[in-house]
């Protein structure tokens, strides 16, 4: 059975010098990384996430961050 085009690929490759083969593997990664695009914020909607009941204040007020008094003094 033959080689796949991508084995004839990677048969070439490994007859680069080390620096090639770098500058190579550089070369791919940036073709698989995509740009990243920073997600919009937006305020929390009072009662948009409901299930089998709407939010309320008692939800804000439980998810809200209370921090403790050594935690504001930077311990």
């Amino acid at each position: 059975m033959g080689q796949t085009s991508v084995e004839k690929i990677v048969a070439e490759i490994r007859e680069l010098p080390p620096q090639d083969r770098l500058k190579l593997i550089r070369m791919v990664v940036d073709t698989l990384i995509l740009p990243s695009r920073p997600a919009e914020s937006r305020p929390l909607v009072y009662g948009e996430f409901h299930g089998t009941r709407m939010s309320d204040e008692d939800d804000f007020k439980i998810a809200e961050w209370r921090p403790a008094d050594r935690e504001m003094n930077g311990a």
